[in-house]
């Protein structure tokens, strides 16, 4: 995304002042300094940050970092989903969603998104043909697709999203005492809302993925706190990651017309765009982890006891494994495009599968539909140091 900002020039200010509009707006060229000067570098909040590829390639599979033993401050009760558990707990919680997200099953989801995805388009055609596709296809759509898994209506939408992005303020490490409240009370929140959804399914059981987390509950296999925020987790991520994905892709196409037409005529083509949208703009900049034992990074020994941002945005724009990096290029061969923006390891995104298919629902509906696409006014973003978030981007469709 081409948002203009400072570069950094003194030796002495912050290398990642996380709460400045410019470094949240664009953090790349931080990124790039932090990977040619400070690869392995103490930030003034404690955690050792880590940005070159390589590094954080080898870390997010190193299965003595540990997430179960991280602070999550106001987001606790993220302990409670495979997301902030280690091994076997994670394997235990990852095991009843796996069955889930099977390509047989991908496949039915993404039929489920197609649906949705032309009935919006319908609408389009009807009207003026412009619409906010931030919330009125990527939101919309994304989210009617997870509450079919769940085996619900698609009710809450705004709210739900609202409420994600809140809990999201304080997984980064620049949140302040106002967003952590917000956080709090967003978790709340939604374990209510999810409380209110499981007892709906005791008293009208059905076969959606919230009925299978009831089940595993009476079978011993998760705990009632587990099936709460397992829900939360799966409607957080269900539209969080992929929504930015597909916003970004449609302004990239505002932007690139050869773009869109390479995906309407080129359709071996289309895996490597989706994977280079994610990469040039990944939707969470970092993940963190706890090092259990000294743990070794180039000339650097992190003790045990310390936390480490593995800024995978960061190492997405590496130039020593990816050539001329700030550059959109599609057409990378497979071996130098394998970025980070899902994760890796045992923690890699379990529903990465199911994001891709669905990104490629909406990109090939709108191209085979519609001559072009451009920008009918001008997009809003909500970034953070954690999540790139576009909020509105309105779109002409010709």
């Amino acid at each position: 995304m081409t948002v203009t900002a400072a570069e950094p020039t003194s030796a002495t200010e912050d290398l990642l002042p996380f709460r400045d509009p410019g470094f949240r707006a664009n953090p790349y060229p931080y990124y790039a300094r932090l990977r040619k000067q400070h690869p392995v570098h103490r930030h003034s909040t404690g955690l050792y940050v880590i940005s070159r590829y390589e590094d954080v390639a080898r870390l997010i599979r190193n299965p003595t970092l540990s997430v179960q033993q991280l602070d999550f401050g106001p987001a606790d009760p993220i302990h409670d989903t495979m997301l902030g558990k280690d091994a076997p707990d994670h394997t235990r919680l990852r095991r009843i969603a796996n069955r889930w997200f099977t390509p047989t099953a991908v496949e039915g989801w993404a039929e489920v998104m197609r649906t949705s995805v032309a009935a919006v388009l319908d609408e389009v055609e009807k009207g003026d043909g412009v619409l906010d596709v931030a919330d009125g296809l990527a939101l919309k759509c994304t989210f009617d697709t997870v509450c079919h898994i769940f085996g619900i209506d698609p009710t809450d939408m705004l709210a739900i999203q609202r409420k994600t992005y809140e809990i999201g303020l304080s997984l980064g490490p620049g949140g302040n005492e106002e967003e952590a409240t917000a956080t709090a009370e967003a978790l709340t929140w939604f374990a209510e809302h999810a409380r209110r959804l499981v007892a709906d399914k005791r008293a009208h059981p059905g076969d959606g993925l919230i009925d299978a987390f009831v089940a595993a509950q009476s079978e011993g296999r998760m705990t009632e706190e587990e099936v709460v925020h397992t829900i939360f987790l799966f409607f957080a991520v269900g539209h969080l990651d992929v929504k930015h994905l597909i916003n970004h892709g449609i302004w990239l196409m505002t932007q690139k017309p050869e773009l869109f037409a390479a995906y309407r005529d080129e359709p071996e083509a289309r895996p490597g765009i989706i994977n280079e949208i994610l990469r040039i703009d990944t939707p969470e900049s970092m993940v963190v982890r706890l090092a259990t034992q000294d743990t070794v990074v180039g000339d650097t020994t992190v003790p045990a006891g310390e936390a480490l941002a593995l800024l995978i945005a960061s190492a997405n724009r590496d130039p020593e494994v990816f050539a001329d990096p700030d550059t959109f290029d599609h057409t990378r061969p497979v071996a130098a495009s394998q970025h980070l923006a899902f994760g890796s390891g045992m923690h890699g995104c379990a529903g990465q599968v199911l994001a891709r298919a669905e990104a490629d629902v909406v990109f090939s509906s709108i191209t085979e539909r519609f001559a072009g696409v451009e920008l009918a006014g001008e997009p809003a973003y909500a970034h953070t140091e954690f999540l790139r978030t576009i909020t509105h981007l309105p779109v002409r469709f010709r």
